[in-house]
């Protein structure tokens, strides 16, 4: 499980419900795709009925309070309905709240194929192609991404359930490390004019193309006997005989207009013609509904693009760079041992943004235990190769982190004041061009407290001082 103040999570539910966009930036390894994942685990759940979970959420209601009772009801994250928004409260995942057996019995990995998409975005993501998938003429089939298919069973589940369908989540891990404006330019501008239902009929919002035919494609799962028959799925769909419920759904997809008042229909997602079910034919064209949401993590360095107003006029954000870790990892074991090490290289990183998240707080404990040793013999080493890579920068940024960082690395000393008036005489030693054998004899040490990490931070704030730059490689 993960930990994460109450009121972050209280608000993040709350912006979920308010706009479909979402983005989730801090430092890496803070915890933003692991909390994106599980939240929208536990709403795209819902509440369960007879071992089964529906989707539907506590009091078939869509309001945030509904949603934060589903996520405290049904194990995901049980403390969020307290009124103290700065405790830290665990969020689980099912395999955390499910036994094995309850696991085995449950349609969670249903639940989860149809209405989690996970998309790590790749930097040469350029048009909405990487979104929705390709077609294949070789083949004559569709491939669909994950997020084809939340995005066609949220359509096919608002239908069936209208403002009160289970809540839909296509998750974008790192999302710009690639240019937002090129391939999500469909989803920003049909979150804008969604599909509705006002009363017996079905308003269709924009529409925009998935393919190049005006006929619903089979996909790669699509049975081969089927595939080219005058009455298959998507041949039926074409031609207009539409005897079941969710092809019908298909034909406003694929016929209609946007703005277009149509006929509601009552949608059964377990129907199938022909041995083909609703996620083995894909429509020409998709809509967005109420029911669909785009969560995005983010990370702002050297490797990433900015956001235009485009995309930030159409998103919440919620920044995660604040470190508690004694708050967060007190139970984790080992971390007692590390905690003074940890507490002070947080703090002399911390104001330049260089701090590290829990994720290398977890894997330097996790290292400790497999090598079944201490922070004091093997410290050294967590240090030099978990912490130090990512330093790099000018004058401005390191100028102040450097010298206290080797202050702490050749002496083990916690006190703020004395690192820093170590840290000034250090930089005057390197100036004067003494070396490390130089420096610990004035210190009256026989060695750093710990020798890889002040041997290369020696090396680095020698090469800011000559250069104006440093860098760990």
């Amino acid at each position: 499980m993960i930990r994460e103040r109450r009121g972050v999570v209280q608000s993040l539910v709350t912006a979920l419900v308010t706009k479909p966009f979402m983005l989730l930036s801090g430092i890496s390894g803070s915890g933003k795709t692991q909390l994106a994942r599980r939240i929208a685990a536990g709403i795209a759940a819902g509440m369960p009925e007879d071992g089964k979970f529906t989707g539907l959420s506590y009091s078939s209601e869509g309001s945030a309070q509904a949603f934060k009772m589903t996520l405290a009801k049904n194990g995901i994250v049980p403390d969020i309905l307290g009124e103290d928004g700065s405790e830290y409260i665990d969020i689980r995942e099912p395999d955390d709240v499910l036994s094995e057996a309850e696991l085995q019995n449950s349609n969670i990995n249903d639940v989860m194929k149809y209405r989690v998409a996970f998309l790590p975005v790749r930097p040469d993501w350029t048009d909405p192609q990487k979104i929705w998938g390709y077609y294949n003429p070789l083949t004559g089939l569709y491939y669909p991404t994950a997020a084809t298919l939340v995005a066609m069973h949220a359509y096919l589940e608002f239908l069936a359930y209208g403002d009160a369908a289970p809540r839909h989540f296509i998750i974008l891990d790192e999302l710009n490390l690639a240019r937002v404006e090129y391939y999500l330019a469909d989803i920003l501008s049909l979150m804008e004019c969604p599909t509705t239902i006002h009363q017996d009929s079905i308003i269709m919002g924009e529409l925009s193309a998935v393919h190049p035919f005006n006929r619903p494609l089979w996909t790669v799962s699509a049975p081969k006997s089927e595939i080219g028959k005058e009455d298959s799925v998507h041949e039926q769909l074409y031609i207009g005989k539409m005897d079941k419920s969710w092809t019908l759904a298909y034909h406003y997809l694929s016929a209609a207009n946007s703005g277009m008042m149509l006929k509601k229909m009552s949608v059964n997602l377990e129907d199938v013609i022909n041995g083909a079910d609703w996620h083995r034919v894909i429509p020409p064209r998709i809509s967005f509904t109420p029911n669909l949401t785009i969560i995005g993590t983010v990370n702002v360095d050297e490797t990433t693009f900015s956001f235009s107003p485009k995309v930030l006029d159409r998103a919440f954000v919620m920044e995660f760079n604040e470190m508690d870790y004694e708050r967060v990892c007190h139970d984790w074991p080992g971390f007692e041992d590390a905690k003074p090490a940890l507490m002070t290289m947080h703090r002399i990183l911390r104001p330049e943004n260089l701090h590290f998240g829990y994720r290398t707080v977890r894997e330097i404990l996790d290292y400790l235990t497999q090598a079944q040793s201490n922070w004091t013999a093997q410290g050294d080493f967590c240090m030099a190769s978990k912490i130090l890579p990512k330093l790099r920068g000018g004058e401005d940024k390191l100028g102040s982190i450097l010298p206290v960082f080797l202050a702490f690395a050749i002496t083990d000393e916690h006190d703020f004041a004395k690192l820093h008036e170590i840290a000034t005489d250090l930089v005057a030693d390197i100036l004067d061009a003494r070396q490390m054998p130089g420096i610990l004899k004035r210190l009256n040490r026989p060695a750093a407290a710990y020798p890889l990490t002040a041997d290369k931070l020696f090396r680095m704030t020698r090469q800011l001082l000559e250069t104006g730059l440093a860098s760990f490689f």
